[in-house]
């Protein structure tokens, strides 16, 4: 249940940052490299792009699984390839810190950027990072659990209704 639930959160976070870096206003062309710094520093104290360190890895792990499943023999060589493709792709990384920046800063202004980095390298915005990734599955988990009795309860008052009403469900 762990891995599975960390790699929900996991997709949740890297599908929210994408679904972000599309909504970004025009205004992240006018960037100025100041304000793209304090995005980067921001970035960097909140701990805010290490949740995308796992992608690669997970990728070359499902290309593996998607090669391996058509020929289980080649393994050995299905390992070394993806890997090798991998760190090579890894060099890349840069392009999506950028691409960070940008959001951020498209957000934030630079003055704010700085009050966020400050408040992170606090005592409080320390623990408040180390400590946002657990409220994040314990929030997603309590509201899977939630999710799920709601829709059984939909399901069972909505089915004793109609069937009061003649229906057969």
């Amino acid at each position: 249940m762990r891995r599975t639930l960390s790699s929900l959160i996991r997709r949740s976070l890297v599908a929210a940052c994408l679904a972000t870096a599309l909504t970004v206003p025009a205004m992240a062309d006018d960037l100025t490299e100041a304000h793209l710094a304090a995005a980067r520093d921001t970035i960097a104290a909140a701990h805010a792009s290490e949740q995308f360190n796992q992608i690669l890895v997970v990728l070359s792990d499902q290309t593996k699984a998607l090669f391996l499943r058509s020929n289980p023999g080649a393994v050995k060589d299905v390992e070394e390839v993806v890997n090798n493709v991998a760190l090579e792709l890894a060099k890349r990384r840069p392009e999506l810190d950028r691409e960070l920046e940008r959001v951020w800063a498209s957000r934030f202004t630079e003055e704010e950027l700085k009050q966020i980095a400050d408040f992170y390298r606090s005592p409080v915005g320390e623990k408040f990072g180390q400590t946002m990734p657990l409220i994040i599955q314990d929030s997603i988990r309590s509201a899977n659990i939630w999710r799920d009795a709601m829709s059984t309860e939909i399901v069972t008052k909505a089915r004793e209704e109609l069937n009061k009403r003649g229906y057969q469900f």
